[in-house]
């Protein structure tokens, strides 16, 4: 897909599954997002919809400025609120559930998952789910079939799906202290808007890091493995997705991009559903 100048910032794009890795330019991380200075070229009429889905601990509240973003640069989207971060009952079948029932409804999406939600993608879309044109995966977890978030991280020599500190609440659920959320999710952000962001965090079903997904969408559809250069969380990823091509975009930023950098993030996802916009227009 050819990139459009100045519509991605920092990011640095390659392809992956073939051919020797190229240098990666980060770019300058700024505090805050720049406003753009000139109108975002008009999107085709047919482009995709995106759809984002928040990770673990968090909520849609995440993707608030990405939103507002892609909506300036003419890109509908909309996000999904997990059950497992509302009930403690809920689990990583209610998750998918929830992601597969919404695009139910849809036609032409570019489904995003950030972190815990790459295995809820990898499931809500499996088969592949109809409406899915394109799997982004930002900062995420990429399983196969049968893989959990907690067997992933062992092989990656990691105690734990992301090594950060939780309690455990009255009704089974953990919640992510302060000081480990500061470091492993918004070190890269200024400290105002880092603790606004741990103050929205949620408590989540444990029971989700166990549990195996029972399809793996990228298997039946094209993918991007957004990568965070100073990501303090390991990098899950199952090796047949690794040896898969797929496109490559690493951002200068931590693990929650689309909290610290959501210019970079809307970039990404405008790029590709314009690419695909585009496509379905030739035919």
């Amino acid at each position: 897909m050819p990139e459009r100048g100045g519509q991605v910032g920092g990011a640095a794009r390659r392809p992956h599954g073939g051919g020797p890795e190229e240098p990666v330019d980060l770019g300058q991380t700024r505090k805050r997002p720049r406003r753009r200075e000139r109108a975002a070229e008009p999107l085709p009429r047919s482009a995709p919809l995106v759809v984002l889905v928040h990770g673990g601990f968090l909520g849609p509240w995440i993707w608030t400025e990405t939103i507002g973003e892609l909506e300036r640069q003419g890109v509908r989207a909309l996000s999904v609120d997990l059950p497992s971060m509302r009930a403690p009952d809920a689990d990583l079948r209610d998750d998918a559930r929830a992601v597969r029932d919404l695009l139910d409804g849809l036609d032409e999406v570019v489904l995003c998952g950030h972190s815990y939600a790459g295995m809820v993608i990898s499931e809500a879309a499996a088969g592949p789910h109809r409406a899915v044109r394109h799997l982004v995966y930002l900062a995420a977890a990429i399983p196969d079939g049968g893989d959990s978030l907690s067997g992933l991280a062992k092989r990656h020599g990691d105690g734990g799906p992301g090594g950060e500190e939780a309690e455990e609440l009255a009704d089974g659920r953990v919640v992510l202290t302060p000081g480990s959320a500061l470091e492993a999710l918004f070190h890269d952000c200024p400290a105002e808007r880092a603790a606004e962001a741990v103050a929205l965090l949620r408590p989540a079903n444990p029971l989700v890091n166990t549990q195996p997904v029972r399809g793996a969408a990228w298997r039946s559809l094209p993918f991007t493995r957004v990568r965070a250069a100073d990501d303090r969380l390991p990098e899950l990823l199952c090796d047949a997705a690794a040896e898969r091509p797929h496109e490559v975009v690493t951002l200068p930023t931590g693990h929650c991009p689309q909290w610290s950098r959501p210019d970079l993030v809307a970039g990404v996802l405008a790029r590709i559903a314009r690419s695909l916009g585009q496509d379905n227009e030739v035919l």
